[in-house]
């Protein structure tokens, strides 16, 4: 827009000075004084003396002695700067107003070479300050925007855009931006826990771009600062799926108890015969020496060939008692005196009870025995004055009988115990278990 500087109150003292800026930018510098020096005429006019911000070099100056040239006016010239002040009694002490024009086209360039430094582990920071009219668009994006930055004859370097601040006047836009180099910033080793031994977590700290550790990814994030991304990638290197341990050590086993199902002869007091009975060897602890086993996997086994494993083994006894009694009802005194039976009672008894023995197994599993004594008498006399005497003999048998393991069916070879946990799991998902195993 083309702003008129309207009536001529300045008159030029000099010649207006240039100063070449980059990048095709000029700076002119025009000083002249007011036509009248009474500080109540300048006080009436100030807003006249200075024109607007923001004007254009090729607008009607209005200033005496500097009439506007057609084709001598430089492009996007614009007022930047006005500065008013006394000149000193020996000069005359005139009121002076100096006016800066500045180039400030509707696109940014760069007002200086831009800075650069590598504070950020050896990658490259550059610092780019650029400047156009006011309210020209800014419409780069950080983290997205890059500049391909080169210094001298070196190959290009890829920066992307990390954060930036624009200072608005009426007369410009000026934005300083700062690109850095995509790649990493820090490389934070550490060894693996025991359970892992001969592993490595590597931690890559990386600005603009995601750089991955090779090994198992285990842990990632991202931290977002002004747009800008800063990614954090931690792998697990070297080998994870092995045997990590192998020593000795020694372990408690249960050996299967034994049951066997047998007779007994004895003979007391009257009483003779055998007698069934259950003779019982109950499981036993041994202490072996095994072999311990340290591994990681990704699929803990389900299934072994395992070693004194008695689950399976077990039996039960049922033991049956048989009774046949006699035993006599009346006695009475004959007339002389002596003692009769008359009459007898006979009664018969049945009983039975099961034990259960885990972990033993049969190694007979039947028995059976038999015991009598003469429990009573019986009168066979007619005569009511003698006594005809019978023994009854009272018998008792016995039984035990076995069911379920005949044989200690197991192996002695194998694996006692495991113990399996997981420790550790990857981003892809992937579980990683320790197991422990104690062989013999």
């Amino acid at each position: 827009m083309s702003i008129s500087h309207r009536t001529n109150r300045l008159k030029l003292v000099g010649t207006p000075s240039v100063e070449k800026l980059q990048n095709g930018r000029y700076k002119l510098t025009v000083t002249c004084s007011t036509m009248n020096s009474r500080e109540d005429w300048y006080s009436a006019n100030k807003a006249r003396i200075f024109p607007d911000f923001g004007s254009l070099q090729s607008a009607e100056m209005s200033i005496d002695g500097l009439a506007p040239r057609t084709g001598e006016a430089y492009a996007d010239m614009r007022l930047t700067q006005v500065e008013s002040g006394n000149r000193s009694s020996r000069d005359g002490g005139d009121y002076l107003v100096a006016l800066t024009y500045e180039t400030l086209g509707s696109a940014f360039v760069q007002v200086k070479d831009d800075n650069t430094d590598y504070e950020l582990n050896g990658l490259r920071r550059v610092t780019r300050t650029s400047i156009a009219e006011a309210g020209t668009d800014y419409a780069k994006t950080v983290g997205t925007s890059f500049i391909d930055h080169q210094i001298d004859a070196e190959t290009a370097v890829r920066c992307y855009l990390a954060s930036y601040g624009i200072d608005d006047t009426d007369s410009f836009r000026q934005v300083q931006e700062v690109y850095i180099e995509a790649g990493v910033l820090s490389r934070d080793s550490r060894p693996a826990p025991a359970q892992l031994a001969g592993c490595t977590y590597v931690t890559v700290r990386s600005l603009g771009t995601p750089v991955t550790p090779t090994g198992v990814l285990v842990a990632e994030s991202e931290t977002e600062s002004d747009g800008y991304i800063t990614y954090e990638k931690t792998a697990l290197q070297g080998t994870i799926v092995e045997t990590k341990q192998t020593y000795k050590d020694v372990v408690d086993v249960t050996v299967a108890g034994i049951v066997n199902c047998t007779q007994v002869s004895k003979s007391s007091g009257g009483i003779s015969g055998t007698i069934a009975v259950t003779q019982v060897t109950p499981p036993r602890t041994k202490t072996l020496a095994a072999t311990v086993t340290v591994e990681v996997t990704t699929s803990p086994p389900d299934t072994a060939a395992l070693a004194y494993d008695l689950g399976d083994i077990s039996c039960s006894v049922t033991s049956i008692s048989m009774s046949e009694n006699f035993r006599g009802t009346d006695v009475f005194t004959t007339s002389s005196g002596n003692s009769r039976y008359s009459g007898q009672r006979k009664a018969a008894d049945m009983s039975a009870r099961i034990s259960t023995y885990p972990n033993c197994h049969l190694s007979s599993a039947t028995g059976s025995g038999e015991f009598s004594y003469t429990s009573s008498y019986q009168n066979d006399s007619t005569n009511p004055n003698s006594i005809v005497a019978t023994a009854q003999t009272s018998t008792t048998k016995t039984f035990t009988d076995g069911t379920g393991s005949t044989s200690a069916s197991y192996s002695t070879t194998g694996v006692v115990r495991r113990n399996s946990r997981p420790i550790l799991t990857a981003l892809n998902g992937t579980v990683y278990f320790e197991v422990i195993t104690w062989t013999v």
